[in-house]
């Protein structure tokens, strides 16, 4: 039973209680022994093999960043299966990041075969996932509340009610600078907005053209490194939400040095100049704009910005 408050202006003395630690207890953790990148699919077309190929040669060290940022998040989630932090509570933070952990997988894939569009979708996911831990710290009443109510029957449809559980950490996405505007930029290019659309299947448009090829899946440097580098830039992010979860993951010294350094390494290669990168900036209406820097498909070309 929980002890949330009563209804609003109500004398209920329970009100300003702590809800109780959820009913359930952990009864397993598996976790997979090691992270590879994804295999290359057998059935590629020839666009999506040529850019398979060339994402692997031309976006090598990203992909082993990746590789390493996520090894090193399967190593800090399993330090959470220890006796002493074997809790609900772990199992809260735990649960998000396996789902960011799935999807970061996912873009990856999708990235290696050019459906920037599909994975730009997944990122935002990803962004949620992580901000959504990042603010899970101040609204473990809402886990709690749901694991109570989860898993009771239902008599009017004969059913074990989960229920949804309705959350959503965004006020810790738009605290972090780097988040917000990967959130915004991906929601934006995720969605049916005209401009991301004529990025996606019609790259070299102009004011005079719109050459459109439908179902696009060649290689695109600037999407390749920015969709990537947002995913090492996130990457980061869930685990340094990690390393400030000590009593849930009680990382030991050697691997959260590990850690500091992989993120020092992102952050070198994010630094470099000649990267495809997103800005934030206003126009003269002050709205607010995405501004695509160094945007080309190959690294012969000359490199441009965009507007949207």
């Amino acid at each position: 039973m929980t002890t949330s408050s009563g209804p609003a202006g109500g004398d209920d003395p329970m009100r300003d209680l702590p809800i109780a630690e959820p009913p359930q207890r952990i009864s397993g953790m598996r976790l997979p022994e090691s992270w590879r990148l994804p295999g290359k699919p057998a059935d590629l077309d020839p666009a999506a093999d040529d850019a398979w190929r060339q994402t692997g040669f031309q976006l090598a060290e990203e992909l082993r960043l990746l590789q390493e940022g996520l090894e090193l998040q399967l190593a800090m989630a399993r330090t959470g299966y220890t006796p002493g932090a074997r809790t609900m509570t772990m199992a809260a933070f735990a649960s998000l990041w396996s789902r960011a952990f799935l999807s970061s997988t996912d873009v990856v894939a999708l990235v290696r075969k050019a459906d920037y569009q599909g994975a730009t979708a997944l990122v935002r996911q990803v962004v949620e996932f992580v901000g959504a831990q990042a603010n899970l710290g101040h609204e473990l009443d809402s886990w709690r509340r749901w694991a109570h109510e989860a898993y009771t029957r239902d008599e009017a449809t004969r059913a074990t009610a989960v229920g949804v559980g309705h959350y959503f950490g965004g006020e810790a996405i738009a605290a972090d600078e780097h988040l917000r505007v990967i959130y915004r930029a991906a929601s934006d290019f995720a969605r049916p907005n005209f401009g991301p659309t004529a990025l996606f299947v019609a790259g070299d448009a102009s004011h005079e053209r719109y050459p459109l090829i439908f179902a696009d899946q060649a290689f695109h440097l600037g999407w390749a490194q920015l969709l990537l580098g947002w995913l090492l830039r996130v990457g980061v992010t869930q685990l340094h939400v990690a390393m400030h979860l000590a009593p849930q993951f009680p990382a030991p010294p050697e691997l959260r040095e590990r850690v500091v350094a992989h993120a020092a390494a992102v952050e070198r290669l994010l630094a470099s100049s000649d990267r495809c990168r997103v800005e934030e900036v206003e126009d003269a209406d002050r709205r607010r704009r995405h501004l695509l820097r160094d945007f080309r498909r190959q690294s012969a070309d000359a490199p441009r910005r965009l507007l949207l």
